[in-house]
Order: structure tokens, then sequence, then C-alpha cells
């Protein structure tokens, strides 16, 4: 058996399918093995949408992600995709290759070198004996070191004989630490010692499936809920539950961080954009648990930190209140109830609609209503994202994914694909802006091709929203972050998929017969104002 054979047959005995990717030299012989011998080969128009799609499909199922491209400018091209996957500590295999033995070869390029820089790691096959035992180690790394790495499988190597290889089993995550019983003990006494306390869960909290736990220790403290971005919907209709924690809360959710006493953080790293660089949490008392002790502390100080699993340490603080008989206070928790069932999000904006263009957060509220109650939903980042993800809701909280850990936008739609191949059994939907849209819409044509149930909700403003209200600001002409774009809708249309253009809230409401039983994407093309200001 040739190498190449001989890694395409491991692939999939790792388990590896779905594979993404783009074909080059490098990698073409062995993805075509791969797929005679009954694997998926999801192939992407970029190289960067690639290890986006493989980044998003890992976050959705928790497997590894693994594409595929090819050497010199195949790999380069990954680059913005590898940081946003380090950045977010995906596990995500990018398999790749050197150019020929040819030193003066225009395809050559350092490899090690721009994966350093990106903060991944790398693996080279060195002699063909070694191939399977490197992607052995490789896999093995990427649930180890929680980052992507990079594996060079050179190009030369091909077509040689492999002999005896064999794929080990795919490596299963370390157990979490187990929490220490005096850190138990030491943050449930801080917790007992204020007045209103209140729970906020980010990813972490998700991974390990702590909603009712943390719904159960919230009863017993009265205390609210929150999350983090990464987390939320994960307390979705509960009666206590305050939304996003941080500069994108609602009023009502504002109101409550604002009066609480104590945060206690679940699998959430406390980050600039949670706290506000610390001042959301300044004053308070902040009680973290995390798996990661690297965690603690590294934006805010804490004043009590627990390591382990979000799920394990709330059980322990359930016990240790069960052991104490602890009756939590009624009288704050109850005004937080009132305060939420009260809330309109409507009423807390001025609607800027117009003939023209439709408020986003109108557009937003009324949005995820039409749109299916059963969806996932993938973010890029942009200036919408103040009034997109606060109002339009996944179904749970894994179902909801940003592409924005780099803070580079475009990503958005490879991560929507990523999400739709591995969440196939309902619609996923892609929120995106313009300026984000047009740096990748051709993979459009791939969503069209694979036959994807995808709704791609583009906000639409005619430039960059951030820059034209920061020029503003700077007392520059705003105008200068205008683009006149083609027509968006008839793009999408030219790419195979259906389009139309909404400016009032009749128009989402028309969409809803075209919502159903999606056979191939749709574009809603919202169209909004750049002037208007929707950050607070």
């Amino acid at each position: 058996m040739r190498i190449f054979e001989s890694f395409a047959n491991a692939l999939l005995e790792h388990g590896v399918n779905p594979l993404f990717g783009l074909m080059g030299d490098t990698n073409m012989v062995y993805v075509g093995d791969y797929l005679e011998r009954g694997g998926r080969f999801v192939g992407a128009a970029h190289e960067a949408s690639a290890v986006g799609m493989a980044n998003a499909w890992s976050q959705a199922t928790g497997e590894i992600g693994v594409a595929t491209v090819t050497c010199g400018p195949g790999i380069a091209n990954t680059f913005t995709s590898l940081v946003e996957a380090v950045k977010n500590r995906s596990r995500v295999l990018v398999l790749t290759g050197d150019a020929p033995l040819e030193p003066t070869h225009f395809q050559q390029l350092d490899i090690p070198t721009m994966v350093n820089a990106a903060g991944a790691g790398y693996v080279e096959v060195l002699e063909p004996g070694q191939t399977i035992r490197t992607l052995n180690r490789a896999l093995q790394r990427v649930v180890a070191e929680r980052r992507p790495i990079v594996m060079n499988l050179p190009q030369h190597m091909m077509m040689l004989e492999a002999g005896e290889q064999q794929a080990t089993a795919v490596p299963i995550a370390p157990a979490d630490a187990e929490a220490r019983g005096d850190a138990v003990e030491e943050a449930l006494a801080l917790i007992l010692g204020v007045r209103k306390p209140l729970i906020l869960a980010g990813r972490g909290a998700v991974a390990a499936n702590a909603r009712t736990v943390l719904e159960t220790l919230a009863e017993r403290l009265g205390a609210p809920l929150a999350t983090t971005v990464l987390a939320k919907d994960l307390f979705a209709g509960h009666p206590h539950n305050v939304g996003i924690f941080g500069n994108l809360s609602h009023s009502a959710g504002g109101e409550t961080i604002g009066e609480a006493d104590c945060i206690i953080a679940f699998g959430a790293s406390l980050n600039a954009y949670t706290t506000f660089h610390g001042e959301i949490t300044d004053g308070r008392r902040v009680v973290q648990i995390d798996a990661d002790p690297a965690a603690f502390g590294a934006y805010i100080p804490v004043d009590a930190a627990v390591t382990g699993d979000a799920d394990g340490v709330a059980r322990a603080l359930l016990a240790l209140l069960d052991e104490a008989e602890h009756v939590p206070q009624q009288g704050w928790i109850g005004t937080v109830e009132k305060r939420l069932a009260a809330r309109d999000a409507a009423a807390e904006f001025k609607d800027a609609s117009t003939e023209e263009h439709i408020d986003v957060r109108t557009a937003s509220i009324r949005l995820n209503e039409v749109l299916p109650r059963d969806r996932n939903v993938v973010s890029d980042i942009g200036r919408y994202v103040h009034a997109a993800w606060p109002h339009i809701a996944a179904s749970d909280p894994r179902s909801f994914i940003t592409m924005g850990a780099f803070g580079s936008v475009g990503l958005g739609l490879a991560g929507a694909l990523g999400m739709a191949v591995a969440r196939p059994e309902v619609p996923t939907v892609c929120v995106i802006g313009d300026g984000g849209f047009m740096m990748n819409p051709t993979e459009l044509a791939t969503a069209v091709r694979e036959r994807m149930p995808l709704v791609v909700v583009l906000y639409d403003d005619a430039g960059y929203g951030f820059e034209w209200h920061k020029l503003k600001n700077f007392g520059s002409d705003p105008a200068h972050s205008l683009i006149a774009w083609p027509d968006l809708a008839g793009v999408a249309r030219g790419l195979g998929a259906d389009a139309v253009d909404v400016r009032s809230i009749a128009e989402i409401d028309a969409l809803s017969d075209r919502l159903v039983n999606l056979t191939r994407p749709l574009v809603v093309v919202v169209k909004v104002d750049p002037t208007v200001d929707i950050v607070p």
C-alpha cells in the first residue's frame, strides 16, 4: 500500500468524516482515495473557508475537525482562519505538505514559521514509515494542547510504499480536574457572605452540560442567571434569566447586574467584552470556576478560584448548601423576576426605520420570530451584532457559534457551512454584514452544491458600519466608509442561491413561506442605515 492510500485509510479509521478542504498537488491523490473509500469531502472555494468550516464543525460536534489544503499559497491562505481557531482553542487538524523538493520552486514556503506565528502546533512526516504514527500524534496533540495542529505530509512521499502502519484510537480528552474541597468551601463562604449573588455561565458551562445544575444552584442561592455571548440562550425560558452579561445586556439585565454584589462565573473567561474591561465587576466579589487554572485572573482579579468542571463544582456547592440547610433570601430575586417579566425589547429603543431602511434592531426582533424555530445560528462580526446577538436566538447554546475570536470579518459564511454539515437536521442561519459577505461570497456556491438548508441574514449598510461612526467621532467624513457594492441579492442569485431584499416588517413577515423546507440557501438582504447608532 502506498502512502496516499495508507493515509486515506487511516483518516477513515480515525473517524475523520467529513473532510473539509481544497484539492491541489499536495493532497489530491489521498483526497481522491479517501472519497473512493466512502469518505465525504466538502470542497471549499477558498482554503481559509476550509479551515473555518472545520473549526465550526468541531465546535458544533465536540470532535476534531479536519481540513486539507495544498502547499505554498494553499496553506498560506489559511492563516487568518488558523489564528481564529487558535484563539478559540478549537480542535482542528490542518493537513498540508511541502512543495516539490526543488530549492527554487516558486511555491516554497517556510511552513513551521507561519504556523508558529499563528500560534498553532506543527508536526512533520520525516520518513515514509512514520506517516500514520505522525497522524496519530497530531490528533493526540490537538486534544492535549487544546489548539489546532498543522501536519506536513510532503508531496514527494505520496507514491512511496507505506509498509505496515496502524492508526491508533482517536484520542480522549483528559478528565477534568476534581475541585479541591477546601477551595469549594472557601468559595461558598464568600458567596454566603453577600446579599445579591448572580450566576454567570460561559462556554465552559455549556460544554459541561451544566444548565440544570446551575439553575438548581441559582434557586438555592436566590440568584439570577446570566451568560456570556458564547453561552447565550443557555437559560432561555427561565424566569430569572437576565440574558447576556456585558455591554450587550438589555435594560432589565443591566439593572440587575448593576445591583449584584457577587458574580459567580462558571466556565467564563471574564474577558474585556464580558466585564467591559473590569468596569462591570469593579466593586463586586468575583468567584471564578474553570477547568483550566490558567483562566483565573487572566483578565480581572478574582476573590476566589475553584479548579474544576462547571457541573462538578456546582454539584459540590449544592451538597454543602444541603449540609448547611441553607435557606435563600427571596426579596431581591422576586424583584428581578418582576423586572424581567415586564421587559419589552421593542420599547428599549426608538425605531429608526424609514421607507428605504429598516432599523437593524427592529429587523432582528422580527426575524427571530419568523425564522424557523429549530435552528443553528453562526455569526460573523460587525456593528450589527449589537442587534443580532441579543435578539436572534439559537435552539440551544451548542448550536450558536460566533466566528470572531480573532476579530476578523468574513469568516462567518464558512463557519455556517461547517455548522450546516455538523447539524443538517435543522436550518442554519448565518448572520453577516455586507463587508464580511463580500470578502467571501463564493462559498454560497459551495452551500448550493451541497444543498444546505442555509439562511443568510445579510445586514447591508452599504459600507463598514463601525468605521462610519469611528470616522464621525474622529471628525472625519464618515462617507469615506461607504462602498458602492453590486446588487447583493443579485450576487447571491448568480451563485445559485435564492435572495430577497427586505426594508420593512411586512417584507420580513412575507418570508415565512420561503423558509419552509429549504432545499438551497436563501439570502435575506436587510437594508439598514449606517447613520443609526445602535451601540450603547
